[in-house]
């Protein structure tokens, strides 16, 4: 009899620890997810810095067009970021020098509501926190309507500007409150002082009767008791490196051990001593425990080997048909939130690509403006207007930012426009000639991938020494791959390449390094190798004579009977 009682209260552990253990693992796994996805909105608002439209938001004044025009793209820009980002609910840009605020927040029907919270939390921040940069943690903010947030502020965007996020304290606990903890179970989030900061997903009156108990076992997992149901909970507690929070799971007991009352019951009827009576229990014993927390300790083996599409058979006791079924649950869990982050890091770079579409040099549209007002003041009507069709369908071509590709046909009608524009500024100094054969206008390329080097060749090539500048843009065929390559030449008769830089720019490491030096070379080639992968490549040269030379070798991506003619170019060659 006592063995019995022992061997029951030895189960009833057993249980509770394998489900603490799973459980405790199950919430660290959450909770470092969510410090990586902190960390991911601390890099998205360190680099928010470098954003031209940001830039230019510092540089204009407020009550200009280009103010209104850069607050505006910058909204837009926050706006698609919510898409990405589910879990932030509030995006804020913040002058205190002119008071101006910009607030992008999910909830648009409580969009006067978010303002406000978040005027009151830079008021809070600026008063309490005068020193807080971006190099700060993350920090528990509660608003005027009682909800309580999550808030990151980097005040080093430039000139006084300040950019910040708002996570909604509940938007945090909700994913663990979908979790199997049982009847009458839950999840919260609360202060390490032990202040609740979640109210949604366990009633608060309930856990202040846990609150003593909690001060006397400050461990992650505890076993607490409410004396006015008579109920026991398992409480796993797990603490975010990257704020001062801690997540907890509380788990009804009688979901865990629902079914051992029936072994409890057993007791009172079974034989008292005998061999045969202890030979059967121990063959029964093997049947409904060992033999399953054997398999149940293989199964984590194989887990903790990385093999996720293990899945234990659900017979034997109906005690080990839960642990196992929860066991299950976890890895499924474990599945998904592996193919979560790896979607998250999908849409990261997907991101990065759009940013890096986009950046293109401004000093174009002022001269462009320049050109316009000169003709203008020459009353060279015809002029102007050739000039404002050429600049119209050069910006609708750069505001297109949601094409990832395009023909080699339109970025080369975007290029005649562009060079048409430069014609005009530099007349009877600058000629160019656009040779693109037939089969290579089909091919798709990433946009904006040729303008950056003829945009060079004008900036840093144009000289008069050797007669009229002369650009050169043509395709032809790879003599070393023609049926899956083809090259895209650059060329023009100006100053050519220092043989310092010239060696810079082909060198093997030059794709590493920032960019910042030259921007639009390094944005082409890293947006180029993201889509096409190393194969492609890009070759910086000068000619025999002088000018520069520089050939793009791009993969044959293209619609309709663009690769059928390649064939027979090919074939002719």
């Amino acid at each position: 009899m006592s063995f019995l009682i022992f061997n029951n209260v030895y189960s009833m552990n057993v249980v509770r620890d394998q489900i603490s253990q799973n459980y405790s693992k199950l919430l660290s796994q959450y909770v470092e997810d969510t410090d990586n996805t902190l960390k991911e909105f601390d890099n998205y608002l360190f680099h928010l810095y470098s954003d031209p439209d940001v830039i230019n938001m510092d540089l204009y004044a407020i009550e200009t067009d280009d103010y209104v025009l850069a607050k505006q793209r910058v909204f837009n820009k926050l706006s698609r970021q919510l898409d990405i980002y589910n879990l932030v609910n509030t995006f804020f840009v913040y002058s205190p020098v002119t008071g101006d605020l910009l607030v992008s927040t999910r909830e648009n029907t409580y969009y006067y509501d978010r303002v406000q919270t978040v005027k009151q939390f830079i008021s809070e921040n600026a008063t309490t926190r005068p020193n807080d940069s971006s190099n700060g943690n993350w920090l528990v903010m509660t608003a005027a309507s009682g909800d309580t947030y999550l808030m990151k502020i980097n005040k080093d965007l430039g000139a006084g500007l300040s950019g910040g996020i708002l996570i909604k304290m509940s938007s945090l606990a909700e994913p663990l409150s979908r979790w199997n903890t049982g009847p009458g179970g839950g999840a919260l989030v609360v202060a390490p002082s032990g202040e609740t900061l979640t109210t949604m997903f366990f009633p608060l009156e309930r856990y202040r009767q846990f609150s003593d108990q909690l001060q006397l076992e400050p461990s992650r997992v505890r076993i607490v008791k409410d004396r006015e149901e008579d109920e026991q909970f398992l409480i796993v507690r797990e603490g975010s490196t990257h704020a001062a929070l801690e997540f907890e799971l509380i788990i009804a007991e009688k979901n865990m051990l629902q079914n051992l009352p029936y072994l409890q019951l057993a007791i009172y009827f079974l034989p008292v001593g005998g061999a045969a009576v202890l030979a059967v229990y121990l063959l029964y014993l093997q049947r409904i425990l060992v033999k399953p927390l054997t398999q149940l300790m293989r199964g984590m083996r194989r887990i903790g080997q990385g093999e996720l599409s293990v899945r234990l058979h659900e017979g034997g006791s109906t005690e080990f048909a839960f642990l196992i079924t929860t066991f299950n649950n976890m890895v499924d869990q474990i599945e998904h939130l592996k193919i979560s982050v790896y979607e998250e890091k999908i849409r990261v770079q997907q991101a990065e690509f759009k940013h890096l579409q986009v950046q293109i040099n401004p000093h174009f549209y002022m001269n462009s403006l320049n050109i316009i007002y000169n003709l203008a003041a020459l009353k060279d009507t015809k002029a102007v207007q050739k000039m404002a069709l050429h600049l119209a369908d050069y910006f609708r071509f750069i505001m297109r930012t949601n094409r990832t590709t395009m023909t080699l046909e339109d970025e080369i009608a975007h290029i005649r426009n562009y060079l048409e524009i430069q014609a005009m500024r530099y007349p009877d100094d600058l000629v160019f000639q656009l040779e693109i054969p037939e089969p290579y206008k089909h091919v798709e390329i990433p946009p904006l991938v040729v303008q950056p080097f003829v945009e060079n060749a004008i900036i840093h090539g144009f000289t008069k020494a050797y007669g009229a500048f002369e650009i050169r843009v043509r395709a032809e065929r790879d003599v070393e791959a023609p049926n899956d390559f083809f090259l895209l030449r650059i060329e023009d008769n100006g100053k050519g390449f220092q043989a310092e830089l010239l060696s810079q720019l082909n060198s093997a490491q030059y794709l590493d390094q920032s960019g910042d030096e030259h921007l639009g070379i390094w944005n082409v080639r890293h947006r180029l190798q993201m889509n096409f992968g190393r194969e492609v490549g890009i070759q910086f040269g000068n000619r025999e004579d002088h000018g520069a030379v520089v050939t793009l070798r791009l993969p044959w991506h293209k619609h309709g009977e663009g690769k059928k003619d390649h064939d027979e170019l090919a074939g002719r060659g």
